[in-house]
């Protein structure tokens, strides 16, 4: 395909749809296409170095108004950045409110792509305050794709749009196994347990802990909780509660999560709703199985070969998983599989050719 000039745009923290746009983005450009990314700061996993041009989104606060005018701001800047750089396609991470900015922006003429990456479907798209404009705005678009096939159909239900399924990509090289940097999380023949995310309250932090808790009772284990959010007190407290607080660490968020991951020996998550799960996907590549709840996109991701499934709220069946796993003498081959399979499935140049047809049937 020849270099295309693109437009993407993005949450810029520590969210799985702005760790997938940015990384997409930077992919991309190394390809040799123009990329511009659009978001309020420069995206945290943005590499240094990155041929990906930064296109900030300012927030101009009036006092007429009750806040910042984000989705105004960014069809602003999308209407006239695109005009001035010739952009041939923008595509939206992250449907609430990008989709509609973009619609704003562009009306129904310009080739828009979407992604929907779960909350914006599940929690905020069916908000009566945004379901009508974000249907409006995906139902215009040349083309809307999801990360799972769970939430595709979430999508169909909520949007009547029928999103493409491309799973998210991790980079094999960048997420590998780092055996040698469990000491400077864990004391000698401790587990090392792993958390990544940004500690929202669906994410359930706190049972993590709880289970943690039933855990360290059998084996000698340490939680290392990486990320930061409005959770982190009750974790914290959680843990002072059951005892454990002096083998919980809290890592903050650090734009080299796989210097952290690839020490780990199991991976954990707990949410209540998850459309795929980035970090899990991320941990798999580092040769880390995964102890994850069988919700929305994750039994998509997580095997019996790779992992354990359990119910949510069931902190008994969880921790009993964690247990089995760590006593398991197949436990050197269930992370090699992990591995394997990450590499396979999930893979940068497939996930990215993925999108690519999908930019090409949206140009054509």
């Amino acid at each position: 395909m020849r270099g295309l000039r693109l437009g993407l745009v993005a949450y810029p923290g520590l969210g799985g749809s702005g760790i997938v746009a940015t990384e997409l983005a930077d992919r991309l450009a190394r390809m040799g296409h123009r990329v511009h990314l659009f978001a309020t700061e420069r995206p945290f996993r943005l590499p240094p170095g990155s041929p990906v041009r930064y296109v900030p989104v300012d927030l101009p606060f009036y006092p007429v108004f009750p806040g910042p005018l984000y989705t105004l701001s960014l069809a602003g800047v999308l209407e006239r950045e695109a005009a001035r750089l010739g952009l041939e396609l923008v595509h939206t991470h992250y449907a609430i409110p990008h989709a509609a900015a973009a619609y704003l922006a562009f009306g129904e003429g310009f080739p828009l792509v979407h992604t929907l990456h779960g909350t914006d479907v599940s929690l905020l798209g069916m908000d009566p305050a945004f379901h009508g404009p974000t249907k409006r705005a995906l139902r215009a678009a040349r083309a809307t794709t999801a990360v799972s096939r769970a939430l595709a159909r979430e999508a169909e239900r909520a949007f009547g749009v029928r999103p493409a399924v491309i799973h998210n990509a991790v980079d094999p090289e960048r997420f590998r196994p780092r055996p040698e940097r469990k000491g400077l999380y864990a004391e000698e023949g401790e587990w090392l347990l792993l958390h990544a995310s940004n500690f929202r309250p669906i994410k359930r932090v706190p049972d993590i802990v709880r289970a943690f808790a039933k855990v360290r009772r059998k084996v000698e284990a340490r939680l290392l909780l990486l990320g930061k959010g409005p959770e982190e007190g009750e974790a914290r407290r959680v843990a002072e509660e059951l005892g454990v607080l002096p083998f919980v660490t809290f890592h903050p968020p650090t734009p080299r999560p796989e210097e952290v991951l690839g020490a780990a020996d199991l991976f954990l998550l707990a949410s209540e709703e998850e459309s795929f799960g980035q970090a899990a996907l991320e941990a798999l590549a580092s040769g880390v199985p995964v102890v994850a709840t069988a919700v929305g996109g994750v039994p998509e991701l997580v095997t019996p070969e790779v992992g354990r499934l359990v119910e949510l709220g069931d902190l008994e069946g969880y921790a009993e998983a964690i247990l089995e796993l760590l006593a398991s003498p197949d436990l050197p081959g269930l992370r090699r599989r992990a591995r394997a399979y990450a590499v396979a499935e999930f893979h940068p140049e497939r996930i990215t050719g993925q999108y690519l047809g999908v930019y090409e049937e949206a140009l054509g």
